[in-house]
């Protein structure tokens, strides 16, 4: 009789155990890809159970709510309301667009107006020749306007969203491939185009840009970025109960670690900046 007893009392503190190590996570389908990898190799070098469910942001967020998960990675588009009343939430790492220019070109910084009038078939303003936005010396040249964004990247969404208010482009915009774009703006003193991220490219300059004229123009650095001060971004925040930080606090450190930051950097990502990130767990008291 203890012996059947010892055996269900273990069979249940393994229950307890499994029940314990088990984190349910639920990612938003433009990040998902990216992170899981890294958590699947935390979860085997810690014993613990990972779910994964690459989903929408909306959708992640009622399942938080209703307490089918423990951890929500999800964008919050600029000017939506970050709901930190209810949960922890803390930023992770950000998309955008980055417009560059042949190296030759005088143009260093432009207005998000301007940029519509040079990529949008409705805008007010219309820019067809870089002397139009005037440049004396290039009075007639043509503006070749290109856009490459990497396979899987919504950087073009966001140009739209940000730039356009999500209407058309115009029909002259060159929509090449990502592996391609770099080399043809390098060839094309007059062309200028969207990127999914930095170029490497050294015969390419990246554009500062202002939300309008006579406006402070920001380039699209980590620091930047996350302050807020360039105008095309697309926010990803943590998201979780207060209850379940001491259970999630080792995959939080996962998550804000530099590894995790490489990842990201590699698939057009820009992380949180690494000050701002190691402050961020020493302030939780998380060890990294």
């Amino acid at each position: 009789m203890k012996f059947r007893i010892r055996i269900v009392l273990l069979f249940l503190l393994g229950m307890q155990a499994t029940y314990a190590a088990e984190i349910r996570i639920a990612a938003s389908d433009l990040l998902a890809e990216f992170i899981t990898p890294t958590l699947k190799a935390y979860a085997e070098e810690n014993d613990v159970v990972i779910h994964v469910d690459a989903i929408g942001s909306l959708p992640a967020m009622d399942r938080l709510k209703a307490n089918e998960i423990d951890l929500a990675i999800v964008a919050f588009p600029e000017g939506s309301e970050v709901p930190r009343d209810d949960f922890n939430v803390y930023p992770l790492v950000y998309d955008t667009a980055v417009i560059v220019v042949n190296s030759s070109n005088p143009v260093n910084e432009i207005s998000l107006p301007r940029l519509a009038g040079i990529f949008g078939s409705s805008e007010e303003l219309n820019f067809n020749t870089w002397g139009e936005l005037g440049l004396s010396g290039w009075r007639t040249r043509n503006i070749k306007p290109l856009a490459g964004p990497a396979e899987e990247s919504i950087s073009l969404e966001l140009f739209r969203h940000a730039v356009l208010s999500g209407r058309t482009m115009k029909t002259s915009v060159g929509i090449m491939r990502d592996s391609e774009i770099e080399e043809a703006i390098a060839a094309n003193i007059a062309s200028i185009g969207i990127l999914s991220g930095l170029p490497k490219n050294k015969n390419l300059k990246v554009l500062m840009l202002s939300e309008g004229e006579g406006r402070t123009a920001y380039g699209p650095t980590s620091e930047i970025i996350h302050l807020g001060d360039y105008p095309i971004r697309l926010g990803f925040y943590m998201v979780y109960h207060a209850r379940d930080e001491s259970k999630l606090q080792s995959l939080l450190a996962v998550l804000l670690g530099e590894q995790m930051a490489t990842v990201l950097s590699q698939n057009y990502l820009f992380p949180l900046p690494g000050t701002v990130r190691n402050q961020l767990l020493i302030d939780l008291n998380f060890s990294n």
